[in-house]
């Protein structure tokens, strides 16, 4: 129950409100990499590069001059002799020494002397270059416009630290929540990653229930991702058709993803393979098997095998025993949430799909995802086909946990029951978007802080017409500024026509940013006739020719397809290989 604010004791309350307003605050959990660690030399003080600025730990900075250099010897023996003249060790040993400085040791502390950018106080006692930062991670303006900067947190967290850790952490940093803002509970809104650290929580500090008021996951790693598992198990997808025709192109746009196809095969089959697996393990030695956060993305039903393969040996011991702690906590992730609801706890779902994982996992093609994170981990269980596969004909809805079988939680492209999923009354979903551009969704960040700000929103059948439980991509977070810049310019200097047609454009680019049941052939419309307009009247430079890129992709596809189909999974010179495994 809340105090009023003239009744308030002077007990250091921060918020303006002092607790009396019906704004609760809010803590972001937020998602992998969405954090900053510097390194720090002997003295404690960060490590500075020659120009004088701090070395980050992560996001890593690689010396890629010096990783050229020391590869350029190996590799020119390696084509000239087609024999592994240590090419392979070179390049895994690189890539490792990348992201050494975020490895981790026997108990699951960091190695190296890191320091991790917090942001102990509220957005409103961030500094400009702090708050530009958190409002770079998750955009979340309109939320403090509305509720205050002093109502919104950020619990910064090491994506390669501890878990356990982590949860205790952020445990002591809501009941520091609660004391600033005067307020008795807190929404919490863990994003991606930040949902295992929400898992830990939930499961080991279960006194925490009493101090939330709303619980918004957004793309949550509830249940890991496929990808970490098949990392973790050691299934890749480099196959001979993978390797050598699709793997690339699924990671680079236009010709260079087929240009890689075709420079691969100067090298023997072997080495490249070679290099792929011993990448992998080096990766897998040093940042990832020690790493419990990491861990804490292995899939359930992948972490015995994984466990049993890389936390056997004696010397493990401590970091086995923290994994199979979170172990408990993702097989209970479900039925704590569960609890959450049962306790009058609202609690909220956003979920991407119908984006196959990237293909290096080799699982990617046995599920649905957002590129990222499986479809059963955001979900909490839905079925569904793989993308673009409706689910088979005659498919009856399961109704598993939704309280009304009259309602209909059938995705209307058919691919997925979201009545199979632990929440099918307050669970969203975003057909065709990309877990990695869920911040860009102008809709997605709409509709998180429509649920942090108001009570009234319920469920999926609260606003309908506004926000249906089955929505669209529509990345125009970027575009609604190009709306705003045009809303600027003076069209009395233009000639009338041309006025008449930026205002039209501007009115037709405000009435699809209003409607939030997401049209993409509208957004696209939209896009292109502000574009158009803007840069007719020289407010806009004009997209860089697209011919020789579509020239260079046709050229480069072409030639991949025509040397898989009639050389073979191969290198160019390995003759005494049969063109087909």
């Amino acid at each position: 129950m809340k105090m009023a604010a003239d009744n308030k004791p002077n007990d250091g309350t921060l918020t303006a409100c002092r607790g009396a307003c019906d704004r609760f605050p809010t803590v972001i959990i937020h998602g992998i990499g969405q954090s900053e660690l510097y390194i720090l030399d002997e003295n404690g003080n960060r490590e500075l590069h020659t120009n004088g600025k701090p070395v980050f730990a992560w996001p890593p900075e690689p010396d890629t001059k010096s990783i050229v250099k020391s590869l350029k010897k190996p590799l020119l023996k390696t084509l000239l002799t087609q024999k592994d003249k240590g090419f392979s060790d070179k390049v895994s040993g690189a890539i490792a020494s990348i992201f050494s400085p975020v490895a981790t040791g026997l108990d699951g502390k960091p190695l190296h002397s890191l320091e991790l950018v917090k942001y102990p106080g509220s957005v409103a006692r961030c500094s400009e270059k702090e708050k530009e930062f958190i409002y770079s991670c998750i955009h979340l303006e309109d939320y403090t416009q509305a509720a205050g900067e002093d109502h919104l947190y950020y619990f910064a967290y090491s994506s390669f630290g501890s878990n356990l850790e982590i949860a205790e952490e952020l445990y002591t940093f809501i009941q520091q929540v609660k004391r600033e803002t005067g307020h008795d509970k807190i929404n919490l809104a863990p994003v991606s990653l930040g949902a295992t650290i929400a898992n830990a929580l939930l499961e080991f500090y279960p006194q925490v229930y009493d101090d939330l008021n709303r619980v918004v996951y957004v793309v949550p790693a509830l249940d890991g991702s496929r990808i970490a598992g098949d990392i973790y198990t050691g299934n890749l997808s480099i196959d001979d058709k993978s390797l050598y025709k699709d793997l690339f192109p699924s990671f680079a746009s236009g010709y260079a993803g087929y240009l890689m196809n075709i420079l691969i095969r100067f090298l023997p089959q072997k080495v490249v393979r070679a290099v792929l697996y011993k990448t992998h393990d080096a990766l897998i030695k040093s940042v990832f098997v020690n790493c419990t956060v990491m861990w804490g993305l292995v899939p359930s039903a992948y972490y015995p095998q994984a466990a049993e393969t890389l936390l056997s040996a004696p010397e493990q011991k401590e970091i086995k025993r923290q994994t199979d702690l979170y172990h408990r906590a993702r097989l209970n992730s479900r039925d704590n949430i569960q609890k959450l609801v049962d306790r009058g706890i609202p609690v909220f779902d956003i979920a991407d799909y119908n984006v196959p994982l990237y293909m290096l996992a080799g699982s990617w093609d046995k599920c649905n995802a957002d590129g990222v994170i499986h479809l059963d981990s955001t979900s909490m269980g839905a079925i569904s086909g793989l993308p673009n596969e409706p689910l088979p004909a005659g498919y009856a809805q399961q109704n598993t946990h939704c309280t009304n079988p009259a309602h209909n939680h059938i995705s209307p492209d058919g691919t997925v029951d979201a009545s199979a999923g632990l929440l099918p009354e307050n669970t969203f979903y975003f057909r065709n978007q990309h877990h990695e551009g869920t911040g860009r969704n102008d809709v997605i960040i709409k509709l998180i802080t429509e649920l942090l700000l108001n009570d009234d929103f319920t469920d999926v059948h609260t606003m309908p017409e506004r926000f249906p439980q089955f929505n669209n991509s529509r990345e125009a977070r970027g575009f609604a500024g190009d709306v705003a810049g045009a809303q600027t310019i003076d069209q009395a200097a233009l000639p009338p026509a041309d006025a008449a047609e930026l205002q039209g454009a501007i009115e037709q680019a405000e009435k699809m940013l209003d409607n939030t049941a997401v049209d993409p052939d509208e957004y696209h419309a939209a896009r292109e006739r502000l574009f158009a307009i803007l840069i007719k009247i020289g407010k806009r430079k004009p997209p860089p020719a697209k011919r020789k890129e579509k020239v260079k992709t046709a050229v480069c596809r072409s030639l991949s397809n025509f040397l898989f189909k009639h050389w073979g999974p191969r290198g160019f010179f390995d003759w005494g290989r049969k063109k087909r495994s």
